[in-house]
């Protein structure tokens, strides 16, 4: 045995004793003696633990990688997190199926009906998930002070210091990778095994970002083919039966194609809804142009990581590990909206769809219990009120913690101003090989394949418009999931293609549960929205209109804007085919921001109705907006 060997081998040990036996569930000790109690009392969720008073913040996952200690803890917890016994209510497989299946009770909270707890379409979207992530968080944190408590050597100091401000990371999306990497972090989607670098070597661990590993017993409890098959979480699963496999590198294509829609749709809830009603949820408000909201943001992410898998329905999402990397985003962009627009939150609202805990058309407000995350042992709910100040649950963000208003504008501008509407930059291919323009060259004649490139322009200054796709359809229309493309210019005939194809301005994803029965009489309107003026812009760079003339950017856009309907198995679906699909154009008179800590003033949304007129699904003269 080599002395190499021989220095490793205590840590490879101790490795070993943290995960537990290979494939067998952990059993938590502190369980066993408080399993009769917490029969009793329920789980409290009250987040990490502050020490010094000093709030540690969630790190975006490149940035907490950085931190070896915290990344160490952080692989190892989790993995024995997802290893725990299922008996237990704070285990990752009770905890995961929360949001969907298997519809059971958690916690002595009874459902009232076969759904998840979660609220969807709803008012509450973005603050019931909120005492979600902490909950998950808070079980993370505590199983990582067990690891850092478990080290003998001479880093023990050291690891425990880094377990006490460790929070669980976001995986942000929206921004260019800060290492120059693909957007998809290679972490998450590179291999079911992943290497620590620890103090005395590395050693090879099963990675618990890539997936999550079922038990037989889980699958019995899932009554949908082929997810009551698949003994893993998968994205983009290669087909629908038992031996699919995930295609992570089409995952990482298609979240890189549509990435620049992302930031542009962030900036703009930032800057043009000022009310929350609107911010939060994907149900249509009649009569407002104000398509777009966090929720069908954050439905993109998730179409186009599950894609057929795991997190494109609403069921099984919560299984898979990178659900809790960007709900712990979508949570951390609801807390910027909130820091700049402190005046508006939650207000009273009938539920569209309902939950297993709120019945459809229920009136809801600040003051409903988010079912069912308790706020203590007795019994008590949070609510909307109760989750508004992220500090109480022990966390922050880098973007807002001790900022001004001002400070905040000028850390959300570093980061995505680049990808908004008034600015062009070039991009990494999306496998991070070749730079090639944002918006590739279209114009009569050319394909989809013609492509030039474009160099940085500097913002627009004065006044300038900005032009978006207002995107409405029933949210069961397709009874599944589905997904409705833009394109700006020609585009390849393959369905298969649509969601990289060079042309693509974004693709939006309608999540829904397994199966949501079509019912016409009772279906529930959603929204969503694809900015246009980041790709026009590159358009107008290289000679193809003039932005300046709305009359020209009108035709140009009758021209060559496309929509185009597809369900998870890559299939199309025809336009007029589609429950209630309306496309149409949106733009809106918008003063630039004359500083770097200012953001740009939005005039009023004026739906462009000759754009889309005529076409299948486009909004017609007579529809309402």
């Amino acid at each position: 045995m080599s002395v190499t060997t021989i220095a490793v081998l205590p840590f490879l040990i101790w490795i070993c004793s943290i995960l537990g036996i290979a494939g067998a569930p952990v059993k938590d000790n502190r369980d066993t003696q408080g399993k009769a109690r917490r029969q009793a009392n329920f789980f409290a969720i009250t987040g990490a633990p502050v020490i010094n008073g000093q709030i540690p913040q969630r790190l975006e996952i490149r940035q907490l990688q950085k931190n070896q200690p915290q990344w160490n803890l952080y692989l190892l917890a989790l993995n024995r997190f997802q290893r725990m016994d299922h008996s237990d209510v704070r285990s990752y497989y009770q905890l995961s199926g929360i949001h969907g299946r298997p519809f059971t009770e958690w916690d002595g909270v009874p459902l009232i009906q076969d759904m998840g707890y979660c609220s969807h379409t709803s008012n509450l979207f973005a603050t019931w998930h909120r005492p979600y992530v902490v909950a998950f968080e808070q079980v993370l944190y505590e199983i990582v002070q067990e690891v850092a408590a478990s080290i003998v050597n001479d880093t023990k100091e050291e690891y425990k210091a880094a377990a006490l401000t460790f929070r669980h990371p976001y995986w942000d999306w929206a921004a260019p990778a800060s290492d120059g990497g693909p957007i998809l972090p290679a972490s998450i989607s590179g291999s079911a095994f992943i290497v620590l670098r620890l103090p005395n070597g590395s050693s090879t661990i099963d990675n618990p970002l890539y997936q999550y590993t079922f038990a037989t017993s889980d699958l019995s409890s899932f009554p949908d083919s082929p997810f009551n098959e698949w003994k893993e979480t998968l994205r983009y699963p290669s087909k629908q039966t038992a031996t699919a496999s995930s295609q992570n590198k089409l995952v990482g294509e298609q979240i890189a194609q549509s990435q620049d829609s992302y930031a542009q749709r962030f900036m703009n809830l930032l800057q043009a809804y000022p009310r929350f009603a609107n911010f939060s949820s994907s149900a249509w408000t009649p009569n407002s142009p104000g398509y777009d909201s966090l929720e069908s943001l954050h439905n993109q992410i998730h179409g186009l990581i599950g894609n057929g898998g795991h997190m494109a329905i609403i069921d099984y999402a919560g299984f898979d590990p990178l659900f809790w990397l960007h709900h712990a985003n979508i949570d951390r962009l609801l807390a910027i909206w909130q820091a700049l627009h402190p005046s508006s939150f939650v207000e009273p609202s009938n539920e569209p769809i309902g939950s297993a805990v709120i019945a459809q058309g229920a009136r809801t407000d600040v003051d409903t219990p988010l079912k069912p995350f308790h706020s203590d042992s007795n019994g008590d709910f949070w609510t909307s009120a109760t989750v508004a100040n992220i500090t109480s649950f022990g966390y922050s963000y880098p973007e807002i913690q001790g900022k001004s208003v001002s400070q905040i504008k000028a850390a959300v501008n570093a980061l995505y101003a680049s990808s908004s509407g008034v600015t062009i930059t070039r991009r990494r291919d999306v496998q991070g090989q070749n730079d090639r323009n944002i918006a590739p060259l279209v114009a009569a004649g050319l394909s989809s394949e013609a492509s030039v490139e474009i160099l940085p322009s500097p913002p627009a200054t004065g006044n300038y418009t900005e032009w978006l796709t207002n995107i409405r359809v029933a949210k069961d229309a397709m009874e599944q999931t589905f997904f409705i493309h833009i394109f700006l210019g020609d585009f390849n005939p393959d369905p298969k293609t649509w969601s990289i194809d060079r042309n693509l301005v974004g693709t939006h994803a309608i999540m829904t549960p397994y199966v949501m029965k079509r019912d016409p009489l009772q279906s529930t309107i959603v929204t969503g929205q694809i900015p246009l003026t980041r790709t026009l812009r590159a358009h107008e760079q290289n000679a193809l209109l003039d932005m300046k003339d709305a009359g020209k950017t009108t035709e140009y856009l009758t021209r060559h804007l496309h929509w185009r309907v597809t369900t998870m198995d890559d299939k199309e679906v025809p336009r007029d085919k589609v429950p209630d699909l309306k496309i149409s154009v949106v733009a809106a008179n918008v003063q630039a921001a004359d500083a770097d800590d200012a953001f740009p003033v939005w005039g009023e949304l004026k739906v462009q109705r000759g754009i889309t007129e005529g076409r299948p699904a486009g909004l017609g003269h007579d529809d309402p907006e």
